[in-house]
């Protein structure tokens, strides 16, 4: 067959049309071309040259090759990462052998799959596929699951009265929420640095807060990302990155846990039961201590753990903020979490 752009032989059907090789190629680079417009050139050119783009692009249509047959692009060498089901907890990260005088980290340790099959079970099976809403919904229940391990560890809190229990736990859970958030992206980390190299990030963002506003109070997606975008970007680079970079291991994370659990700044407990938090967080550090001495991490390691929690402290302060911009731009969040983030503090 003779190819009905050009004439040349060694026609074949190419996008719904009888065209060579050459032909076939021009109009499929056409089609996948960025170039918005051209314009025919044939009358700057020798009156023997080929015809223009626009006039061969003209004939490639006449003859019936359309735009919807050509495959797009693809992307080379990229690896799909798979969107994880459920978030990273402690029970994924490995750990040296613990001493046995690390004997509250250890039983948390050994307490904590229990705790990660209870919030499976109170999350679902697919965590990331909750918008921001729903997540709120459930803080409540998590807060109780998690302050429960805390009492199971240190019976001694159960001494707290409910005020003071519940000005602990809305101290320790925006923490909380973005330690595990660290601890999901070092697990997890080929999945979201590829979140930030693409527009899967935006894409999340959109879904997580546009699902979580009333339809017909709803932010465009452009002011979505205008307004939350930046607390994500600062968490990621920020907090989460540093945290990869440090290489915590379980027991360090645990130790971090129950350190930032037991927190003694409130203005909202007694002197005796700030006493009994500083005296908990004592034996949590006397242990991590231990630990490290014993599998000869450097005194930096240590220091490096502690300084942790000022991050974490950073972390909830833009997670404050954060929650009050939601409420000015009609994010649907249960009143429990707003009151648990937004507690007043020291």
């Amino acid at each position: 067959m003779t190819c009905r752009v050009c004439g040349a032989e060694n026609g074949e059907p190419h996008f719904g049309g009888i065209s060579c090789k050459a032909c076939a190629a021009f109009f499929r680079r056409f089609v996948l071309s960025r170039k918005l417009k051209i314009v025919c050139t044939c009358k700057e050119k020798n009156h023997k040259s080929y015809p223009c783009r626009q006039c061969r692009m003209l004939k490639c249509m006449a003859i019936g090759m359309t735009r919807i047959k050509v495959q797009p692009m693809r992307e080379k060498n990229v690896i799909k990462v798979p969107t994880p089901k459920f978030m990273s907890t402690l029970s994924l990260l490995s750990c040296n052998i613990i001493p046995r005088s690390c004997f509250n980290i250890t039983k948390t340790v050994e307490s904590w799959p229990e705790i990660d099959k209870k919030r499976k079970d109170l999350y679902g099976e697919n965590t990331y596929e909750l918008n921001f809403s729903e997540l709120s919904n459930l803080a409540k229940t998590d807060t109780n699951l998690l302050w429960n391990l805390g009492e199971m560890i240190f019976p001694e809190v159960k001494i707290l009265n409910a005020d003071e229990k519940e000005a602990i736990i809305c101290n320790f859970f925006p923490r909380w929420i973005i330690m595990e958030c660290a601890i999901d992206y070092s697990t997890n980390y080929d999945y979201h640095s590829q979140l930030l190299k693409g527009d899967g990030l935006d894409r999340m963002l959109v879904k997580f807060y546009g699902s979580s506003m009333p339809d017909e109070k709803r932010m465009s997606d452009e002011d979505i990302l205008k307004t939350f975008k930046q607390y994500w970007i600062h968490l990621y680079l920020v907090i989460c990155e540093p945290f990869f970079q440090k290489k915590y291991d379980k027991v360090e994370c645990i130790a971090l846990f129950l350190l930032i659990l037991f927190d003694d700044a409130y203005t909202n407990i007694s002197e005796k039961s700030a006493q009994l938090c500083r005296n908990l967080r004592k034996v949590v550090l006397r242990e991590l201590k231990g630990y490290h001495t014993d599998n000869d991490f450097t005194e930096m390691r240590f220091l490096n753990v502690i300084s942790t929690l000022t991050s974490l402290e950073r972390g909830e302060q833009d997670l404050q903020e954060e929650v009050l911009i939601c409420g000015l731009n009609n994010v649907s969040l249960h009143e429990d979490f707003k009151a648990i983030v937004q507690m007043k503090k020291l």
